[in-house]
This record gives structure tokens, C-alpha cells and sequence, in this order.
């Protein structure tokens, strides 16, 4: 995040927009796209993000098509049969892109726009496990034109919605998708919802009941990232899947995710990314035994220990964890005030 904040391919992008010049061009781009979307909201009740989503998507001039099928594909290629880009008619590039390639999604510029048409055209494949990403897809493409000086052309013909290397890769593609993050769970919308599910505990269950109700569509992953940043308490978010052991005899749980929010960057927090799980631990429990079933549990992190150091810190925490395909998703929030300090930050 701290190379974001100072990146030469973000400052001259907050130039093109001619924001103000600062320290942190990541803030900049943010506030600038947050900004231009309340001004959107201006005289409108919205009650759900993907009703923010729609109406965005209008003032953008961009119309989004989600394909849900391969039959899908042709008949997109059929409405919109008069885009030629690059010389290249539209049916044969949608069935280069989704169905030879692995594309998941395109933005086109309307090559001959008419009065009531949109100048952009979004596809976005939703078709079976990419059904989960789409949500964010869409709302990564819409984060993309908000960061768009009005006179520039955002790209000759079309462009492709980048692969996960490339997000992480490209400066631009990071910073757009942490602002894609913070539009498609609408603060004003989303933590009210989180708030009202949850009832003073921030579970999974909570986490789906509210992404159901205002922000329809979204992973369980992404909900929860979202939830955890919004939560008023200390909470950090955990991923862990399955890898090779170190003396490579078989497999081990660790972790692969370690986000803390800002009520959580001063905990005494010593767990990190590729410790092993502790059998007795309820994310170990999640994965091994329980299935799909939520698994809460009190813990301690003198549970985990490091080879050749032993165990961990003491620190009280309560878990809630739950299975989702080959990973394990929980939520670690603080149960005592006790072992805080100065957060080190390499937690990011």
C-alpha cells in the first residue's frame, strides 16, 4: 500500500484529473472517484449497492451485460453486431475472448454512438464459478472510467478486464480495484445492513444475510474483506488453504490471508501469512471437520507456535470461521484490551 501511495503511474494519473498534488496519490484517486460517485447520488434514494451500481453505470454511459451462458455470448454478438473494433466483428472477438480464451470481461467503446445509446458497453462473464467474481468484474470496469479525465479516450476499441497477476502487478490495477472494493459495499448501504444482521457479533452468517439483502451477487470473500474494514471493533480477516508441508511428507493448513482492520493495527497480533494451523484451533476444525457449518470458538494465540521459538504471545481472541472450497475463511476479534501495541505494519 505504501508504494501505491507514492507511485510515479498514480501521480500522473491524479495530474491528468488535476487533483491537488500530495504525498499519497492512492488517497487522491479514491476520494476523487468517492466524491464523483455522492455527486451521482444527488437527489436519489438507493436501497441496495447494485441500485448504486445501475445508476453509476448510467452517468458513465455504460451499459452492462452479464453472460450466463454460451448462448449468451451469440446473442450479445447479435444485438451488438454493428461494434467492429480493430476490424474485427464483434461475434468473432467475443468467441476468441470467451470462448477459446478465459477472458472475464470486456469494456467497448460504442464505435458510432446514437442519441439514447451508451458509450461503453460492458461484458462480463458470470458463467459458473465466475459467477462470484463477476459482481466485483463489473464494478472494477465502472471504478476504471471514474478515474478517466473527461476528454481522454480510455482505450482504442476495447480493453480487457486484467487477470489477478496483472491487478497485482500494475499500480493502476490495484488502486482501481481497492476503489472498486470500497463501491461495491457502499459504505452508507452496506454497514447499516451488517449492523442490523449481525446484532453486536460480526459472523458469517451476518456477513451473508447483509451481502444478500443490499449487495446481491457478491463473493463471500469480498463481502468480508468489506465487513472487517467497515466493523467499528477490532477485527482481522483470515484466509487459509491446504500446502505442502516443510519436510514435503504430506499437507498443512496455513495461511494465505492476514488483513487486520484499523481498530486492529495496534494489537499484539504475531500470527503470519504461511503458519500452520494448530489442530486444536476452530479454523483446523473448519476445514477438516465441519464442512460448510460455521465454527465459532474463544482461542488464544498462544495456540500457534513457530519452529524452533515456540508458542506465540498470549492473546485472547474469538474465532469465526466457516469452509468455502479449498479455503477457510475467519474473522479474529480481540476479547480482552491486554497485548496491545505500536501495530508494525507488515501485516499488508
Amino acid at each position: 500500500m505504501m508504494e501505491l501511495m507514492r507511485h510515479p503511474k498514480l501521480r500522473q494519473v491524479a495530474r491528468d484529473l488535476e487533483l491537488p498534488a500530495s504525498d499519497d496519490a492512492l488517497r487522491d484517486l479514491r476520494e476523487h472517484a468517492v466524491e464523483r460517485v455522492r455527486n451521482m447520488m444527488t437527489g436519489w434514494t438507493l436501497d441496495t449497492v447494485e441500485d448504486l451500481r445501475m445508476r453509476v453505470a448510467d452517468q458513465l454511459s455504460v451499459k452492462l451485460v452479464f453472460i450466463t451462458s454460451d448462448d449468451d455470448i451469440y446473442r450479445i454478438a447479435a444485438e451488438f453486431a454493428h461494434y467492429k473494433l480493430r476490424q474485427v466483428p464483434l461475434p468473432r472477438l467475443l468467441e476468441a475472448e470467451f470462448i477459446t480464451g478465459d477472458t472475464e470481461g470486456l469494456l467497448l467503446d460504442n464505435p458510432s454512438p446514437v442519441k439514447g445509446s451508451r458509450r461503453y458497453l460492458a461484458i462480463i462473464d458470470a458463467r459458473g464459478p465466475r459467477a462470484a467474481r463477476a459482481y466485483f468484474t463489473g464494478w472494477h470496469e465502472l471504478a476504471h472510467l471514474l478515474l478517466c479525465p473527461p476528454r481522454q479516450r480510455v482505450f482504442d476499441g476495447f480493453r480487457r478486464s486484467p487477470s489477478e497477476l496483472q491487478r497485482r502487478k500494475d499500480p493502476l490495477e490495484s488502486a482501481v480495484d481497492h476503489i472498486a472494493g470500497l463501491l461495491a459495499f457502499w459504505e452508507p448501504i452496506f454497514k447499516p445492513a451488517l449492523i442490523t444482521a449481525a446484532g453486536g457479533d460480526l459472523t458469517f452468517a451476518a456477513i451473508e444475510t447483509a451481502a444478500v439483502l443490499v449487495a446481491p451477487g457478491a463473493s463471500l470473500y469480498a463481502a468480508s474483506l468489506a465487513a472487517t474494514r467497515v466493523w467499528d471493533g477490532a477485527a482481522v480477516f483470515v484466509t487459509c488453504e491446504e500446502g505442502t508441508k516443510t519436510d514435503g511428507t504430506g499437507l498443512a493448513l496455513r495461511i494465505q490471508t492476514l488483513i487486520p482492520n484499523d481498530h486492529a493495527r495496534s494489537l499484539d497480533l504475531s500470527i503470519r501469512r504461511s503458519m500452520r494451523v494448530p489442530i486444536a484451533s476452530a479454523l483446523w476444525r473448519a476445514f477438516y471437520e465441519t464442512s460448510d457449518t460455521e465454527c465459532a470458538a474463544n482461542e488464544d494465540q498462544a495456540l500457534w507456535e513457530v519452529a524452533g521459538r515456540g508458542n506465540l504471545p498470549k492473546l485472547p481472541w474469538a474465532v469465526q470461521a466457516v469452509r468455502r472450497g479449498g479455503a477457510v475463511y475467519a474473522i479474529l476479534k480481540p476479547t480482552a484490551s491486554r497485548g496491545l501495541r505500536r501495530y508494525a505494519g507488515n501485516l499488508n
